[in-house]
């Protein structure tokens, strides 16, 4: 009798196989180049967490069991994957809970990392733990310093004294993305503007690119073939490369040089593999040079981009998987030196017309698409986002990023001769307006009013005003408040006006310049305007004569594209949205402004006053701060590299806005890397953010517990295939990643040119009661219990089915026992599995209260879900793939016998969901490796849908009858059918029928 299935025994031997078979090490290009090679990369990563010492929760795994799911099919497609996990353990949350519980932060880390490594353990997850990063580690943050170092050289780090974010709590600077809702995003306190002296990061000066690229598209043409003459064999080796076809073209007789091989019959265009780091042109170029010795070719076009395709390739005895660019060149004369022996035993070059070039000569079965494209006057290729990111987080980026164009016009304060610019991004009207405005925060306010009677006045207002933003009790959109600060802008364009200052409370300072011309044409400035009485001019009217009269007396705002400008004179009687482009340039050639865009991004503030945190390796010289343009900050020697942390016993924030750094006289004090004079350390440390701006790299440079930046490895690996995490790092943690990612794109430290191909984010797993999952509510559930109650294969199944990847979904341990069910029925399945010699197989034996199916209707079920489950991993839909499985499942159990072939392939398909019991069943069938190490099921198209069907027959609503039909016969065979039929002509007696009425696939309903 078959044995119960006991998840405890089951999952614990399969975990500590996998451990003693390093099943989930991952190979290196360095150190098993060709073998990693032959394998197309993919690589997976999860957002790695701080660990914390509430350790995780059920909610918690959700995206680490997705990304464990995609892995494991496709290390069984015979990827080479790398699926890492490590810790991001700098910064305040780690630094918080270690004041909380009065533990050195360096203490709790560790600790709640082992807490962590053993959670994630028990649900089996295929991690390489040699890879392994801890961002605490020396050997790590080595690195993140010495990305700081290249930023520094190149003028992108700076040290500033402007007001910053500081939150009176965790007693640090904060940058705007550690703001949510005016307060500290970590502990909640309403945050102060306070000047300090911080070094801030020049993330702006990429503003455009990280904006372009969320758009940006790339060309690719990957159309699947295959070789007609020369098909993929059964059971042979299947080795993908990524190949060029080099198509080179006589100008002078239009004749194409191809390749004729002695000891197969083909003839071929001239092929060749991509070697290292080479581009696709180069090794084309190298390859004609290599097989028929041509040396001097012009290069003319790519033929359109990629395509795939599949052959048996005879000189190999193997499969290959060929992704195939081609490249058309031009011969600029017949130059051309002697080939190597082996290439000349190999073929011989030939020179075909190209009415020769067909398919029943050339072994190409990518020939169409390259002819096809030959004279074409450009690429004819598909396009692909740069980014295949949700639309939601492009748009969160996007809106951060804020870029707008428009004019700083020149403006001269009257009477004090302070020169400004003020900012307007609807320069058309620029001569409607009649007041400006300025920011409460904006330096300038200050110098309008000192020493006159407003300047109480106007200065209490400005700090009511930033003290109402900060805390969010202030609507930009409809609080509308101001005060006239008795200075004006003088001779405003020549006009001879002088326009009124005045401080608004909906003046933005991170918003041009932080101060704004107003006009009757900007909704918001025509309230402000009726609201405090001031002067308004319209230039700007509709078509319509009634309604433009009541523009012109400013009874009602107007601005419409539509709308027909009368000022300036130039452009009097142009539409307002054709007049923007002429009126910028007429304002720029006449010296009243600059044409400028502007980012609502700001500079990213890249210090904190704290302890827990990578030291800023700067020291500051007072000698070098005195020779010519220096300003005393010397970059730490690289060799020195890393500058560590010192180990303190009192690391509790200092208050004063310096860190605790400061006291430590021994570290402080240092000698200059430049002059050897004495000179004394920056004592602030990195923000939280900076260890995870270049992590994914890091799991390619590890070896042997160090780092190198090995760039072919990093390059091998990069950029990362897919990456899942929450929705709350769009503009953050993904921002600061990309900013940080392009930089060292452009010192040429990486290739690639964004660092996340694929993004995906996790749905929330709330609580049982709907609410999230807190300690404060006592709602909690731990992962560790559920494992040890159901067993990780019953909760890595039910957090892949609850829902939608990606949707919010409520925690249900009934859900969790639906899972032990079903596992059970698949356990419990190996009981009928039989050989196809036993007669009871041979008869095709089945339940017999199930007659429509038989052991052949399995076989397309089967193939249907191998279809339908490859599909949805592959797209994140792990529900409905679930789903599948579980429709598979319940038609193998109304049989009784299975095939042990479609068995292991159910164990195949439900192995990357359900691991553990996988291996067990498979091992009980008789293999003796790894399920993972078996090749993923290949779907058969013949075999996707039944080759006929059985529908019921209704005489005037009663079933009467069962008819078997071709699935692709039509409705009037089918009716022919059924009306055929003997027990159907009994119960019609003669009569002939008034209605027929066929539900697809259901039934034949006949009306007598």
């Amino acid at each position: 009798m078959q044995k119960k299935y006991n998840h405890k025994q089951v999952e614990a031997k399969w975990k500590k196989y996998w451990e003693v078979k390093k099943l989930y090490k991952t190979k290196d290009p360095s150190t098993s180049l060709r073998s990693a090679q032959d394998k197309p990369k993919q690589y997976i990563l999860d957002m790695f967490p701080y660990p914390s010492g509430a350790g995780l929760h059920v909610g918690h795994p959700k995206g680490y069991i997705a990304t464990d799911v995609v892995s494991r099919m496709k290390m069984m497609q015979g990827y080479n994957v790398l699926h890492p996990m490590g810790w991001d353990a700098f910064g305040l949350p780690a630094e918080n809970y270690a004041l909380k519980n009065k533990v050195h932060p360096a203490v709790a880390t560790k600790k709640n990392i082992q807490v962590f490594k053993k959670q994630l353990g028990l649900l089996g997850f295929t991690y390489d733990w040699d890879r392994e990063i801890n961002t605490t580690d020396p050997n790590y943050y080595k690195w993140t310093q010495w990305i700081f170092l290249q930023m520094f050289k190149r003028g992108l780090a700076y040290e500033s004294n402007e007001p910053i974010n500081w939150c009176p709590s965790c007693k640090t600077g904060l940058a705007n993305e550690d703001l949510e809702d005016g307060k500290c995003e970590r502990c909640g306190s309403a945050i102060e503007q306070k000047p300090m002296r911080q070094w801030v990061l020049k993330i702006t000066d990429y503003a455009e690119r990280l904006l372009k690229d969320l758009d940006t598209k790339i060309e690719v043409l990957i159309p699947h073939v295959i070789d007609k003459k020369n098909p993929p064999k059964p059971g042979k080796k299947t080795v993908e490369r990524k190949t060029i076809h080099a198509i080179v073209r006589d100008p002078k007789t239009g004749k194409f040089l191809c390749l004729h091989w002695k000891n197969h019959p083909w003839t071929t265009f001239i092929v060749g593999g991509i070697e290292d780091n080479e581009e696709v042109v180069s090794a084309a170029k190298r390859e004609v040079l290599e097989e028929t010795g041509y040396d001097d070719l012009r290069f003319v076009k790519i033929l359109g981009g990629q395509i795939k395709a599949e052959y048996y390739a005879a000189h190999k005895d193997e499969n290959r998987i060929a992704n195939v660019t081609g490249i058309l060149f031009e011969l600029n004369s017949h130059r051309h030196v002697p080939v190597a022996a082996e290439e000349a035993d190999k073929h011989e070059a030939i020179w075909l017309d190209k009415a020769e070039i067909t398919e029943e000569r050339m072994t190409c079965a990518e020939l169409s698409f390259w002819l096809e494209q030959l004279d074409s006057a450009s690429n004819s290729c598909q396009s692909r986002p740069l980014l295949d990111w949700p639309e939601s987080i492009k748009e969160m980026q996007r809106n951060w990023i804020g870029r707008s164009e428009g004019i700083n016009f020149k403006h001269k304060v009257k009477d004090l001769g302070i020169e400004f610019e003020a900012y307007d991004s609807i320069p058309q009207t620029f001569l409607a307006q009649t007041f400006v405005i300025i920011a409460p925060e904006h330096p300038l306010v200050k110098k309008l009013v000192e020493g006159t009677d407003k300047e109480k006045s106007v200065m209490a207002f400005a700090e009511e005003i930033k003290k109402k933003k900060l805390n969010k009790k202030f609507d930009i959109e409809t609080d509308m408040e101001g005060i006239f600060t008795g200075r004006y802008s003088e001779n405003y364009m020549g006009t001879g006006k002088d326009l009124p200052i005045w401080v608004a409370s909906f003046a933005l300072m991170d918003y041009g310049t932080g101060i704004v011309g107003c006009s009757a044409h900007d909704e918001r400035d025509f309230k402000f305007a009726k609201k405090y009485n001031l002067p308004l001019l319209s230039v700007l009217f509709p078509v319509d004569k009634e309604l433009a009269e009541k523009v012109r007396k400013q009874e009602i705002f107007y601005r419409e594209s539509g709308g027909i400008l009368e000022e300036p004179k130039k452009f009097a009687g142009m539409r307002w949205d054709k007049a923007r482009e002429p009126i910028i340039d007429y304002i720029v050639e006449n010296g009243w402004g600059r044409k400028t865009v502007n980012y609502k991004l700001r500079d990213w503030v890249f210090s904190r006053q704290r302890y827990w945190g990578e030291p800023i390796p700067l020291v500051h010289c007072e000698k070098c701060a005195r020779l010519p343009g220096g300003q005393g900050w010397v970059a730490v020697s690289e060799k020195d590299l890393p500058l560590e942390l010192p180990k303190v016993k009192h690391y509790e924030p200092s208050g004063t806005g310096e860190s605790p750094l400061a006291n430590i006289k021994n570290w402080v004090n240092t000698k200059c890397p430049q002059c050897g004079r004495p000179a004394k350390r920056e004592t602030n440390t990195m923000p939280q953010w900076a260890g995870s701006c270049w992590y994914y790299l890091a799991y390619c440079m590890k070896h042997k517990n160090k780092y190198e930046w090995d760039k072919e490895k990093i390059d091998y690996w990069n950029p990362v295939d897919l990456y899942v995490g929450g929705a709350e790092h769009a503009t953050r943690h993904l921002i600061y990643a990309r900013f940080w990612h392009k930089f060292l794109y452009d010192i040429g430290a990486v290739s690639a040119v964004e660092p996340f191909t694929k993004l995906q984010n996790v749905g929330l797993i709330l609580a049982e009661d709907g609410r999230k999952m807190s300690k404060r509510w006592n709602n909690v559930i731990n992962p560790d219990d559920v494992v040890k109650q159901y067993g990780a294969d019953a909760m890595r199944l039910y957090e892949m089915f609850m829902g939608p990847f990606d949707q919010p979904c409520a925690w249900s341990t009934q859900g969790v026992v639906g899972m032990c069910r079903f596992l059970d029925k698949v356990w419990n399945l190996k009981a009928r599995i039989t050989s196809y010699k036993k007669p009871a197989y041979r008869r095709g034996r089945q339940d017999t209260n199930n007659i429509q199916y038989t052991i052949s209707n399995i076989q397309v079920i089967l193939h249907q879900t191998i279809k339908k489950v490859t599909e949805d991993i592959e797209n994140l839909r792990f529900n409905t793939a679930i789903s599948q499985l579980m429709i598979l499942t319940n038609e193998m159990s109304r049989s009784e016998v299975i095939s042990p072939t479609s068995y292991a392939t159910l164990l195949q398909l439900l192995a990357p969901f359900a691991p553990h019991i996988c291996e067990e069943l498979w091992s009980q069938l008789g293999n003796k490796k790894s399920i993972f190490s078996s090749d993923w099921p290949k779907y058969d198209a013949d075999k996707l849908a039944f080759d006929t069907m059985k529908l019921a027959v209704q005489v005037n609503g009663r079933v009467r009858a069962t008819i078997e039909v071709a699935t692709d016969a039509s409705e009037e065979e089918i009716k022919s059918s059924a009306l055929a039929d003997e027990n159907v002509k009994k119960w019609l007696e003669g009569k002939e029928p008034k209605k027929i009425f066929y539900v697809r696939g259901r039934l034949v309903s006949v009306v007598v």
